[in-house]
């Protein structure tokens, strides 16, 4: 359990964080449910303890997330004290306009394997947990603070998203625990799920549709793949929620042992999205990329055409097939 490997950082970290004030909570580039929900669940909890407390502006918040940001944005010119990156694993994953606060965290919580980060007070990273949302409900436990409706939607989604609605691999029990300790406190649990798992949009369908014509394997089939390009958006008008999750896709495919989503970037950039069972280690692959993340899922960010990304990463996984 996440509270048995991490319990002696949880209580001197809960220490630290009490004896601190105005506060500034950073999240990710393409924040996901996990980052800015986690981060404002502590936002939440440590105003409640008579914290000054703040999420730091990220202008790549969707609108799918915003309202569970607005609350918790910081106003124009609001001077921190003690900086806190939630759920970052490597200066990579900065969003830009944040990365002047690369040399100034204080503190880091996360759950990412070989976190990069370098913290001037302590670190609260458990890369065993499913979601950093599993580690701030023991936090935020552990700082004396009562789980209220809102923080327990907040964790909610933040765990509920990072583990594909309790689907993907690295779901536990405790993951399963920490969800019913938060469904208890009464929010809307069926608008939650249907707003983040099942609603769709007409241009998330139309998008959809041209993903599965782009879908194309190798090696047999144990390596599928499909991309996702600007013009695609703008022949479906499809926003960065609709392409968002499209990374299950590929994985879904029986046979296949990886599943590689490419989304194409504004600036040409190739933003890859790796899914992977047992037989590869997605966070190794995406390392040599200068990515990371976790094993069965992880990301980087290559260059050239799409067709040229896709090869890069098949390259690389074949070669773990070859050596089994």
């Amino acid at each position: 359990m996440v509270l048995d490997r991490i319990k002696s950082e949880l209580t001197a970290f809960a220490d630290m964080l009490r004896g601190e004030d105005d506060f500034l909570l950073l999240t990710h580039r393409r924040p996901d449910g996990d980052t800015v929900c986690t981060a404002a669940a502590l936002c939440r909890a440590l105003r409640s303890l008579g914290k000054r407390a703040f999420l730091c502006p990220n202008p790549e918040i969707t609108g799918r997330f915003m309202p569970y940001y607005l609350p918790y944005g910081a106003p124009e010119g609001y001077a921190a004290k003690t900086v806190v990156s939630v759920d970052i694993s490597a200066p990579a994953q900065f969003e830009n306009s944040q990365r002047i606060y690369l040399d100034s965290i204080d503190y880091v919580i996360d759950h990412h394997r070989a976190n990069k980060l370098v913290s001037h007070k302590a670190r609260l990273v458990d890369d065993m947990a499913p979601a950093t949302g599993e580690v701030m409900f023991y936090l935020i436990r552990e700082l004396g603070v009562e789980l209220d409706r809102e923080m327990a939607e907040l964790l909610y989604v933040a765990v509920s998203t990072d583990t594909g609605c309790f689907k993907y691999a690295n779901t536990t029990a405790e993951s399963h625990y920490i969800a019913g300790a938060c469904i208890e406190k009464g929010f809307d649990l069926y608008k939650v799920n249907n707003d983040h798992f099942e609603k769709k949009s007409m241009a998330r369908s139309r998008i959809e549709r041209l993903v599965y014509e782009g879908l194309s394997f190798r090696a047999e089939g144990r390596i599928a793949s499909i991309y996702i390009t600007q013009q695609m958006r703008r022949d479906t008008g499809a926003t960065d929620d609709d392409v968002d999750e499209f990374s299950s896709i590929p994985r879904q495919i029986e046979g296949v042992d990886a599943g590689i989503t490419v989304y194409e970037q504004k600036d040409g950039s190739m933003k890859i999205s790796l899914r992977t069972t047992a037989a590869v280690d997605a966070s190794e692959i995406c390392a040599v990329f200068g990515g990371g993340g976790h094993t069965r899922a992880a990301g980087c960010t290559v260059y050239g055409t799409v067709e040229e990304a896709i090869d890069q990463l098949a390259t690389e996984i074949e070669k773990v097939f070859d050596r089994v």
